[in-house]
């Protein structure tokens, strides 16, 4: 990182820092009743306007530079984003969460031509649907207890954001099924791809239950990948595939290569119907 690109990035996320710290010392002050109405609006016209202009200005010369990244690098634009910005990988991630959501809406699937795809979320979905329940009680008893309407309506679109993430969270599950074409197969788990191995590295691919796992873990070369079910299928590999396992970084080994992965399909038969012709392929 050059020297002009880190003073780019400490002074951006300086000023943002400032202008989010003005703007609540404000409100504060008003919601108080320190400083009256027109009091604020003068303190916002005269020190948070300036300062948004600044931080308005630092913004488009960091997506510039974003922008302006080789042809020839082959990451998607919120990727480059990210790289510019590590502080935007959560909101980025909620841009996809909700886009993942209305392409779940509208019945679509990310899915490549000519590959079958594979869900994994039967038996999930009732945690997303209680989590709603509970947040209809929770609005109720908001309404009915709380005496500010400002703070109604705070906690209101806290609780529609709390719905809208979960929801969009199980959808990009839903959109990024495991994918099986002629030749590859590819493991997602929501919007991460876990693994890509071509079909003739899979040696054998049975059924298998764990019962014991319930949410995804890497155990030395073995993958386990399912949550809240036990695992249904087990594929083996003849040569080790690199992973990026969805497990937290401070429980995932550095460099995971496995040669295992138990997981959980919707339709395991299916599943296996489509990964042993090349296990036929190769024993012939």
């Amino acid at each position: 990182m050059t020297q002009q690109r880190r003073w780019t990035r400490t002074a951006h996320r300086t000023h943002a820092a400032i202008t989010v710290v003005v703007l609540v010392a404000v409100l504060v002050l008003n919601l108080t009743g320190t400083i009256g109405g027109g009091t604020a609006l003068r303190l916002f016209l005269a020190v948070e306007v300036p300062l948004l202009v600044v931080f308005v200005v630092l913004t488009l010369l960091r997506l510039r530079r974003v922008v302006s990244t080789p042809a020839g690098d082959d990451r998607s634009l919120l990727d480059r984003v990210i790289a510019e910005e590590p502080l935007l990988r959560p909101a980025v991630s909620e841009l996809r969460y909700c886009h993942s959501l209305v392409l779940a809406v509208a019945g679509k699937r990310r899915v490549s031509a000519g590959a079958a795809s594979f869900g994994y979320t039967k038996g999930v979905m009732a945690v997303p649907a209680a989590i709603v329940m509970v947040s209809l009680v929770e609005l109720v008893v908001v309404h009915l207890l709380v005496p500010w309407q400002w703070l109604r309506i705070v906690l209101l679109i806290f609780s529609i954001w709390g719905v809208l993430f979960v929801a969009g969270f199980f959808a990009a599950r839903i959109v990024n099924p495991h994918l099986v074409s002629h030749d590859d197969l590819t493991l997602r788990w929501g919007l991460q791809t876990v693994l890509a191995t071509p079909l003739s590295n899979v040696v054998s691919a049975s059924r298998h239950a764990n019962h014991a796992a319930t949410q995804p873990d890497v155990e030395g070369n073995r993958l386990i990948l399912t949550q809240f079910q036990s695992t249904n299928v087990v594929l083996r590999f003849a040569q080790p595939v690199a992973t990026d396992a969805p497990v937290s970084k401070k429980h995932r080994p550095v460099d995971v290569r496995v040669t295992e992965v138990q997981l959980f399909v919707d339709d395991p038969e299916a599943f296996l119907h489509a990964v042993t012709p090349a296990q036929d392929e190769v024993s012939a």
